[in-house]
């Protein structure tokens, strides 16, 4: 069982209080449309949460009139489907990198982090002095993906106000890969990793997450969480899973019963398409108006 800090979701909901202006209602924050229409989220913009499926009937019970969107951890939950939505954790309880590396981390996926040993990379952890080579390659990330990027001035707030770090892998001075730990009491987790596709072949992701993993064992986390992903599909699942990371059911409760991921498709194709430019101007101050990315 994860234990939470208490604070953590207040001071999330002041970041986007501070950075968007959202009011809030009992548990949820006010996410305005662009239309004009209100939807009432808990933890919007985070792909992770807090809550479990067995304490969420206060939150149905208060947004039952309005549109509502909870996600909810439903560690029960072993009947997985092909596109179920879930996170990816690993266990660290045994405390020890050695333990995890030899008994949980695929063997295709050590060769690959040997092999980033071999490519001559450089790591650095850190936080504000690595922001601007995070964002550089965050940007870069979400518009491949055709995901509208959060402006800086979240991982900003986020770095002076939760307990957070930045990890960069270099090749020759440039920045290459990059990730955001959060820490959540005896939990951390990774919200947004990105990387330049161009350098995949000296693997630097593999570095950026093994180091990652040993930061979070020498600050006594005992579950490492790999954020969300579509069960089954996809190289973001598969990478994943192959460092020992098990599914982790997460419940998506709403009041619109369409698959916001399918709604979001076509708008991702056409983002994609646009130039950089227009994306890194218009893209931070449209993530206000979308309450689940």
């Amino acid at each position: 069982m994860v234990v939470h800090s208490s604070s953590f979701v207040q001071k999330w909901r002041l970041i986007l209080v501070e950075l968007y202006g959202y009011e809030s209602y009992m548990e949820y924050l006010i996410v305005p449309s662009i239309i004009g229409k209100k939807n009432l989220s808990y933890l919007p913009l985070l792909s992770y949460t807090d809550k479990e499926v067995s304490d969420i009937d206060n939150l149905v019970e208060l947004g039952k009139e309005s549109d509502y969107l909870i996600r909810a951890v439903n560690e029960t939950y072993i009947d997985f489907k092909d596109g179920d939505t879930v996170t990816m954790r690993l266990d660290l309880s045994s405390g020890s990198y050695d333990f995890i590396y030899k008994n949980h981390i695929h063997s295709k996926c050590r060769n690959q982090i040997q092999k980033s040993l071999k490519s001559k990379l450089v790591h650095k952890i850190g936080a504000h002095e690595l922001l601007e080579d995070f964002y550089m390659l965050f940007t870069k990330t979400m518009h491949r993906y055709g995901t509208p990027a959060f402006t800086i001035k979240l991982f900003k707030l986020i770095l002076e106000k939760l307990n957070a770090r930045i990890i960069v892998v270099y090749k020759n001075n440039m920045p290459i890969a990059s990730s955001l730990l959060i820490f959540d009491g005896d939990l951390v987790i990774i919200p947004w990793a990105a990387s330049d596709y161009k350098f995949s072949k000296f693997c630097p992701n593999h570095l950026m997450y093994s180091e990652s993993i040993k930061y979070a064992l020498g600050n006594e986390c005992t579950i490492f969480d790999f954020g969300r992903s579509k069960y089954g599909s996809g190289n973001t699942y598969r990478f994943k899973k192959q460092w020992g990371a098990a599914p982790i059911k997460i419940d998506m409760l709403s009041s619109n019963k369409d698959d916001i991921y399918s709604k979001y498709s076509l708008a991702s194709s056409i983002w994609k398409k646009l130039p950089r430019i227009v994306v890194n101007s218009i893209g931070p101050k449209l993530c206000k108006y979308l309450p689940d990315l």
